[in-house]
């Protein structure tokens, strides 16, 4: 049997290096998203958040989602941008480059001590760069960042002949945290920064795996307890790469032994004044609770899409109420007294939005403008 034509738009796509962009629309919507609200009249001053994660591989794709994060910039200014993880396909920074090796991490275990020798291209080239539009016109938002499985991998063809997977590990960690670009900040591998009213508390997420470089989820769990304090002042997200729930093809790591126990763990840490979890490593759209009730935003459609997932059922049996597989972005705006979530497409387009009042529940309502 003769092999059938591809259509233009697909050979296009392909000769771009993206042919899992090809044709991803599936997107489904459950629960209150089938009957969504009115939409929130806009709040003058509101802090605005863009969120997006598994960007940093060049491909047509990161390009389109740069480009309408760009566009959605100049239209509405985002204060900071937030890329919870995976932000240098497909191994992270490289850990064999002659210098890297003196990186050290001070006695905390989570600051730079000793930065690595000289420059890593990777870098700008696969995150910063694709992101120099959000500079034009006026000031660009503050770009923070998260550590993901693939910036610290260890696996086949991620490994350094004759050095062992933890030192890996540690070079890469290292790196990504003594990196400081125009659009690149790790001030730590967990930090906090407060903007207006909201706390953004950054966690490691890839200790909720295993214990890894002499990094522990203890340390961590002691970490966002601490960070946990100024929530009483300020609405708290979590920015982390994995997410405590998933409807995504990631649903196989909660059948690891004690992973799921092990994320409970990080979360519970943060107490009752946790509004949402900002997460990643699922290669879509989503927004779903855990069996538990917090909010969990999946924006991991930034350079490479999945289209044959299906959202069938979710990791903890909690609700799912949107996902799809189509590239985007979303944009957090908080501001006193509730927040907002809105995820666009490549096009610019809405494709779901929550609102939530006070410390409430974000629940479906229509797009505004």
């Amino acid at each position: 049997m003769s092999r059938p034509a591809l259509a233009p738009l697909a050979l296009l796509l392909l000769a771009a290096g993206c042919a899992a962009c090809a044709g991803g629309t599936f997107t489904v919507r459950k629960g209150e998203a089938l009957a969504p609200g009115p939409a929130p009249a806009a709040v003058p001053g509101a802090l605005r958040v863009l969120h997006v994660a598994d960007f940093g591989e060049v491909n047509a794709q990161q390009a389109a989602v740069a480009a309408a994060a760009a566009a959605a910039h100049r239209r509405a200014p985002f204060a900071l941008a937030v890329f919870p993880g995976d932000d240098v396909y497909p191994c992270g920074p490289d850990a064999a480059r002659p210098g890297v090796e003196r990186c050290a991490f001070g006695p905390d275990r989570n600051t730079v001590a000793t930065p690595p020798e000289g420059a890593d291209p990777s870098f700008d080239l696969q995150h910063e760069a694709p992101l120099a539009g959000l500079a034009t016109p006026g000031p660009a938002p503050r770009v923070y960042l998260t550590l993901g499985n693939h910036d610290v991998a260890t696996w086949p063809g991620c490994g350094v002949l004759g050095v062992g997977g933890e030192e890996v590990a540690r070079r890469r960690a290292c790196a990504s945290v003594a990196h400081q670009g125009p659009r690149w900040s790790m001030p730590a591998r967990h930090y906090v920064v407060d903007e207006g009213p909201a706390r953004f508390i950054f966690v490691d997420s890839n200790v909720v795996h295993a214990d890894y470089a002499g990094f522990t989820l203890d340390d961590e769990v002691r970490f966002v307890a601490g960070a946990a304090t100024g929530c009483a002042s300020r609405a708290c997200f979590l920015v982390g790469h994995h997410p405590p729930a998933t409807a995504g093809s990631h649903l196989r790591d909660f059948d690891k032994p004690g992973w799921g126990e092990r994320m409970r763990r990080l979360v519970a840490a943060a107490g009752p004044g946790l509004r949402a979890y900002l997460a990643g490593h699922d290669h879509d759209l989503q927004h779903l609770r855990t069996a538990a009730g917090l909010d969990v935003l999946i924006s991991g459609n930034g350079c490479c899409a999945r289209p044959g997932e299906r959202f069938e059922r979710t990791s903890d049996g909690g609700p799912l109420l949107f996902a799809t597989v189509r590239p985007g972005f979303g944009t957090l705006t908080v501001q006193p007294g509730g927040w907002s979530y809105r995820f666009d497409d490549t096009a610019g387009q809405p494709l779901y939005c929550c609102a939530a009042a006070g410390a409430g529940r974000c629940e479906p309502v229509a797009c505004g403008p």
